[in-house]
């Protein structure tokens, strides 16, 4: 009897290890908008139009606010990375989902809008708003990586 019952209890444990899904998405940009918060003029100011080349991957751990965020991009010949973990996941309205970042030394929020084939980076935070915004023009990899972000 103790033979059966170890035996269901280690096949229940084996099928709930199985339902987690851990996924990753990849997006390649080309070009990308960098603006920073105007104290004097109270809004959003360009600041370059940069058109070098930008890797943003999103790994879900189980669910998707749970995981990592990486954002690699070459800047004027160097690379430079903004990455931390996912803290949260919010679907704004049927496409647009937004993923909060927060690692040890920065908090963020990165939005992805698939109508406009954009993702847009908010980071550097005070107290009342982000200071600096990376918006990136995106290509999934795969046609699969965008059906999931839309929840599909």
């Amino acid at each position: 009897m103790n033979k059966n019952l170890l035996i269901i209890v280690l096949l229940a444990f084996s099928w709930n290890i199985k339902a987690q899904i851990d996924s990753q998405k990849r997006f390649q940009s080309d070009s990308r908008k960098y603006y920073v918060w105007s104290v004097e003029h109270s809004v959003y100011e360009l600041q370059e139009n940069e058109f070098e080349h930008s890797i943003i991957d999103i790994r879900e751990i189980g669910s998707k606010s749970n995981g990592y965020l990486v954002i690699s991009m070459v800047d004027n010949g160097l690379a430079r990375l903004q990455h931390g973990s996912i803290t949260n996941f919010t679907q704004d309205n049927e496409d647009e989902g937004s993923w909060q970042v927060r690692s040890k030394y920065m908090k963020g929020k990165l939005t992805y809008n698939p109508k406009k084939n954009t993702m847009t980076y908010l980071y550097d935070s005070s107290n009342s708003r982000y200071n600096r915004i990376i918006v990136f023009t995106v290509a999934p990899d795969t046609d699969t990586d965008l059906a999931s972000i839309k929840g599909q």
